[in-house]
C-alpha cells in the first residue's frame, strides 16, 4: 500500500472512531515559532510523530529559510524496542501505528510550548521521557530546529535486563517537489548522524534536510545503522532483522553518501544496546535535526556534544563532492 492510501486510511479510521463516540487524544504540540527555521510538531507520550502515525501525533512542519512556505517533513518517526539484544520481533513505542506495530495506550503528557514530559512502563522497564524543541542558530539567525528526546530508563525487576532501542525516521522532504531524496552518514567527535536531504542539484543552492542521532547504552560493533528505502527498512525493524550497516544508493565510491542522481524515498535507522542490573538506570538520547540554507549554517544549540556544531561542515563536504561530480 502506498503512502497516500495509508494516510487516507488513517484519516478514515479516525473519522469513524469519532463518529462512534470514542474520544481521540490530541497530540501534544511543540513549536519554535512561525518564522524561518521554525518547526511545529505534535508528539505523543512515547516520542513518536509523523503524518501517518495516528491521532496522537502530527507531521513535523518545517519553515525553510527564504521564500518557501512551511511544509511537512516526516511520514513516520519513532523508537522501537526489543527485550534481549539478538532475537525476536521489535515493537515501536507509539500510541499510533508504525508498520503494524505499536497501538500502546498514550500516557499523559504535560509541559509547555517547547517542552513535554511523560512516563510509562513496559516489560519491567520504567521510562521517563523529556522532549525539548529548541532553535538551531547561526549567530542571531534561526536556521533550523532540533528535537531532543531523553528517555530515562530504570530496570524495576529483580534481575538483569538486556534490551535494544532502534531510532527510525521516514522523512518526506518535498520542498523540491519530490520525495526522491539524498542523504548520508557522518561521525563527528564520536557522535554519529544520519541525514536525509532534498535531491542534490550539484550546485551550492540551499539544502533542506532532516537528520537523527542516538546516544546511550552501548553502540554495537555491527548492526548499528541502515539507510534504505520505504518501506523495506521499517518492515525489517519490526520483524527483528539486523540493521545491515549499509547505505542504499552509495555506489562504488563508498563515501557514505547517496550518490548524485541516485535519490529515493529515504528512511534512516540507528540501534543502541542496553544491559541494566536490577534497579539500575540509564539514559537514551535521540535528536532530530531540521535545517535549511547553506549547510555551513547548521549549528548545534546545546553544549553537548560540541562536535555536532560541525554537522554543517559534514553537509558542506557532501555539497562539495556533488558539485565536483556534476
Amino acid at each position: 500500500m502506498n503512502k497516500q492510501l495509508l494516510s487516507a486510511r488513517l484519516i478514515a479510521i479516525a473519522a469513524l472512531a469519532t463518529a462512534g463516540g470514542t474520544a481521540l487524544a490530541a497530540p501534544y504540540t511543540l513549536t519554535t515559532g512561525a518564522g524561518d527555521g521554525s518547526v511545529t510538531v505534535g508528539v505523543d507520550g512515547y516520542g513518536s510523530f509523523g503524518s501517518s502515525v495516528g491521532a496522537n501525533s502530527t507531521d513535523a512542519l518545517y519553515n525553510p529559510i527564504g521564500a518557501g512556505v512551511a511544509a511537512g517533513t516526516t511520514y513516520e518517526s519513532g523508537v522501537a524496542i526489543r527485550l534481549g539484544a539478538t532475537a525476536g520481533a521489535r515493537t515501536f513505542l507509539t500510541s499510533g501505528d508504525i508498520g503494524g506495530s505499536g497501538s500502546l495506550t498514550n500516557p499523559t503528557v504535560t509541559g509547555s510550548t517547547t517542552t513535554a514530559s511523560s512516563a510509562f512502563a513496559l516489560s519491567g522497564l520504567s521510562f521517563s521521557l523529556s522532549q525539548v524543541l529548541t532553535p538551531l542558530m547561526t549567530g542571531s539567525t534561526q536556521t533550523g530546529s532540533v528535537l531532543t528526546q531523553t528517555y530515562s530508563i530504570t530496570n524495576t525487576t529483580q534481575g538483569l535486563l538486556g534490551f535494544e532501542l532502534v531510532r527510525y525516521i521516514d522523512g518526506d522532504l518535498q520542498f523540491d517537489g519530490s520525495i526522491s531524496d539524498g542523504g548520508g552518514r557522518i561521525s563527528l567527535g564520536g557522535v554519529e548522524v544520519l541525514f536525509e536531504t532534498d535531491t542534490a542539484t550539484g550546485s551550492a543552492t540551499s539544502t533542506t534536510f532532516v537528520g537523527i542521532s542516538a546516544t546511550g547504552g552501548t553502540v554495537p560493533a555491527t548492526g548499528r545503522y541502515e539507510i534504505d528505502s520505504f518501506s523495506g527498512l521499517r518492515g525489517r525493524i519490526v520483524s527483528g532483522s539486523a540493521l545491515d550497516d549499509l547505505i542504499a544508493g552509495d555506489g562504488a565510491d563508498i563515501d557514505q553518501f547517496i550518490d548524485l542522481g541516485g535519490g529515493y524515498d529515504v528512511t534512516l535507522a540507528l540501534r543502541n544496546v542496553f544491559s541494566l542490573a536490577a534497579g539500575a538506570s540509564s539514559e537514551y538520547v535521540t535528536r532530530t535535526y531540521f535545517g535549511a540554507g547553506t549547510p555551513e549554517s547548521v549549528v548545534n544549540p546545546t553544549p553537548e556534544p560540541g562536535s555536532l556544531a560541525l554537522l554543517g561542515l559534514g553537509l558542506a563536504g557532501l555539497a562539495a563532492r556533488r558539485r565536483k561530480a556534476a
